[in-house]
């Protein structure tokens, strides 16, 4: 995937002022709803959110990921994979389509047209990296994107499955794909699945 950007200004090195309206725009980030739901509360999880516990799932299973892998890059990856949605919107998983995607590629162009230039052109490359996932780092981001979700379906024992009428086929058939490049992230995914299939068994027997 290749993007190319239009900038507003190239004047922007030490322009504070664009900065912080830069920061203030990325606040609404945190008002992004996603159709996870949260144990105790009433509001569904925010991409802010979502995107913090990703960078705490890297940081609590990285010794685990091998050597060689870029951790500044893979933070960064995981702040940065979502911005587009400050304009796109959050889709739940299971129905994204090419349209979908369209929205997220214009949220994408203008997001990171927002930005000081080296900050853009770093943001957007790492961008497409993880949506291109061939490097190891996209792969993993890719794949706590996917698992984080489903822990938290796993804590809030599977009321959103219910909601949306989602199987355990349609776990596996959206996730586990995503698992198969390291054998340790693969573990953990098999270790999820199986709380996922007893609660499925659990609220069945409970209908």
């Amino acid at each position: 995937m290749k993007i190319y950007l239009i900038m507003k200004s190239k004047n922007q090195k030490n322009n504070i002022e664009k900065r912080l309206k830069l920061l203030k725009k990325l606040d609404s980030f945190k008002n992004i709803e996603r159709h996870m739901l949260v144990k105790g509360r009433k509001a569904r999880e925010n991409n802010a959110e979502h995107s913090w516990h990703m960078a705490m799932w890297f940081l609590v299973f990285r010794d685990l990921f091998g050597k060689g892998i870029d951790e500044a890059k893979v933070l960064k990856m995981i702040l940065l994979h979502d911005l587009p949605e400050i304009y796109s919107g959050d889709t739940l998983t299971f129905i994204k389509n090419s349209s979908h995607k369209q929205k997220e590629i214009k949220g994408a162009k203008k997001i990171f047209s927002e930005m000081p230039l080296k900050l853009s052109k770093e943001s957007l490359k790492l961008w497409e990296e993880y949506e291109d996932r061939k490097t190891k780092e996209a792969k993993i981001v890719k794949s706590l994107d996917k698992l984080q979700p489903l822990l938290q379906s796993v804590i809030t024992k599977g009321e959103l499955w219910e909601v949306y009428g989602i199987t355990l086929d349609m776990l596996e058939n959206n996730k586990r794909k995503h698992m198969e490049h390291d054998k340790n992230i693969m573990e953990i995914y098999e270790n999820l699945i199986k709380k996922s299939e007893k609660i499925f068994k659990k609220n069945k027997n409970n209908q």
